[in-house]
């Protein structure tokens, strides 16, 4: 592509569409969604204020995931407006649009051989770009912290390292090689060791490598210096989580994986949420499906988009089409398209999709975690009917069609919003007399960790009852200390939870020898929980005498 046109394009991509995306937040309205309130401000403010040892279970589970990644979002709710915080979120998240217009500009121009105007070139980069952004999860994300855009912003630079490397990869001496593999692998392993599920796609990337067109052991060396990388990565985003993790609770995946490492602070198990994994192999051959018929297999919001199953069609046909003829179906471009490095690269970028999809099929089976596959999915199209369909205007058509077809049907997933308040949760919070003589239990699983940064510091908070513990004939290490907690106490105590988890937080506090005391409840709504149907009850509990 002629200098003129790509720079105007590469100006576009970087200055132009990003701040779109940024609007787009903001017209969404603003996040409520379940891990907001969980943990997205919370864990950042435990870390940041030293309350892992002060509070007590809070944000459940999810109390042990890395806040680092989380800090600067806790920063900007700390200090702009809503809408800035909005608007910036999708901002950045709208980066991911120059790195897959980058990606693209390096595979399509390939396929598009007999297209001399550079600027219908960069028309369909900029299109199969641009119809990545809007996936029904990456809209679903937008000016959200659940950060699977985010990381992809790592995934996606270090799959484009490798592409627009690939020359070098095949042919040039191993210092560029392995400066460009370990490089690479060093951004998708930063990913990891802010957010575990991104491994799918270090995984799919690291072995996609043994599609390339070079020896075994050519492949191999690559492979295994991406991993190294990767794993560099990991040490630099994510070291320091895992070995805050491993000397408090000897296990430095905490509390996952507890049957391996049997942490007696856990429950002996693995804390995996296997809920969406398909029950057997052939359920897991029509997963693809769901992302358009089904998406309760895979998500607990609704949504539609055909991008994966269409996807998934197409690479079922092609591999039929293969097997049958045993040969491409278009003879004329092997004699043509002799160039190893385009070869290696289509045969790279449709290798880690696949290998990343199967990976995650396996492994989570969670809706926002393919993310990255659902950016990639339609130059993915592009790519496989490119291989099937020889004539220009017939595989113009057919894409065309595909991708009309995915926007028309596309419905993004809701995961909560509420409209644009004066300030991020507007919470009015019940006053306390004396914060440092001041313990609050929280019980029940609905989340209410946001609100205790908004708390005086000198609350301390304590969460009995969550789906990561609660009382049973087997206590694990935490719940023994929630009761020395609670039986040392001897200030006032006040209990936190949702009004329709009543029952359960009676018999919780049961367990500790505490009553609730009905007539001190005060009830609260914040505007962030203007979509959640029951309010919050904060009420006195007292010491049973037979019991202390």
């Amino acid at each position: 592509m002629p200098e003129k046109p790509e720079r105007w394009l590469t100006l576009a991509a970087w200055l132009m569409v990003p701040p779109l995306f940024g609007i787009l937040s903001v017209m969404l309205g603003q996040d409520a969604n379940w891990d907001l309130r969980n943990y997205h401000f919370y864990n950042p403010y435990s870390f940041l204020y030293n309350r892992m040892d002060f509070d007590v279970l809070p944000s459940q589970v999810a109390n042990f995931y890395n806040p680092l990644l989380y800090v600067p979002f806790y920063y900007a709710v700390s200090l702009l407006p809503p809408k800035g915080v909005g608007f910036l979120l999708g901002w950045v998240q709208g980066l991911n649009f120059p790195l897959l217009l980058a990606i693209a500009r390096l595979v399509i121009p390939a396929t598009i051989e007999g297209e001399n105007s550079p600027w219908k070139q960069g028309a369909i980069c900029f299109g199969i770009s641009l119809i990545g952004m809007l996936g029904a999860a990456n809209i679903s994300e937008m000016g959200t912290m659940f950060s699977d855009n985010l990381l992809s912003l790592l995934i996606l630079s270090s799959l484009w390292i490798v592409l627009s490397a690939m020359r070098h990869l095949l042919v040039s001496g191993w210092r560029k090689k392995l400066a460009v593999v370990i490089g690479a692998g060093f951004l998708a392993g930063s990913a990891i060791g802010f957010k575990q599920p991104a491994a799918i796609y270090a995984i799919g990337l690291c072995a996609a490598f043994f599609v390339l067109k070079a020896p075994f052991m050519h492949r191999f060396f690559l492979s295994f210096f991406y991993g190294i990388g990767v794993l560099s990565g990991i040490a630099a985003t994510g070291g320091y989580w895992l070995y805050e993790m491993w000397t408090r609770f000897k296990n430095p995946l905490f509390p996952y994986f507890n049957l391996l490492f049997q942490s007696p602070m856990a429950t002996i198990g693995d804390y995996r949420d296997t809920q969406y994994l398909p029950d057997n192999i052939g359920e897991a051959l029509i997963s693809p499906f769901f992302f358009g018929f089904a998406p309760y297999e895979f998500s607990e919001v609704a949504f539609r988009d055909l991008r994966i199953p269409i996807l998934y069609i197409l690479l079922l046909a092609l591999l039929v089409h293969r097997f049958v003829d045993g040969v491409s179906l278009r003879p004329e471009q092997r004699e043509t398209r002799t160039d190893p490095v385009f070869d290696s690269s289509i045969r790279f970028l449709l290798a880690s999709g696949v290998l990343s999809y199967l990976t995650w099929v396996k492994m989570f089976a969670i809706f926002r975690y393919a993310l990255v596959i659902e950016l990639l999915a339609p130059l993915g199209i592009w790519l496989l009917l490119d291989r099937m369909i020889s004539g220009r205007f017939a595989k113009y058509t057919a894409a065309g069609a595909c991708l009309i077809l995915i926007l028309a049907t596309l419905s993004p997933a809701d995961w909560g919003r509420v409209s644009w308040g004066e300030d991020y949760f507007g919470a009015k919070l019940p006053v306390i007399e004396k914060p440092e003589d001041t313990l609050v239990i929280m019980a029940g699983n609905d989340p209410c960790a946001y609100l205790i940064p908004l708390f005086p510091k000198a609350v301390r908070f304590v969460r009995i009852q969550s789906y990561f513990t609660g009382p049973s004939s087997h206590p694990n290490g935490y719940d023994h200390l929630m009761a020395r907690i609670i039986s040392g106490h001897t200030g006032s105590m006040y209990v936190l939870y949702r009004s329709y988890e009543k029952i359960g937080v009676i018999s919780a506090l049961d367990a500790y020898g505490l009553d609730l005391e009905s007539d001190s409840c005060r009830v609260f709504k914040p505007h962030i929980e203007s979509n959640v149907a029951y309010p919050l009850y904060f009420c006195a509990v007292s010491k049973r005498h037979d019991h202390e």
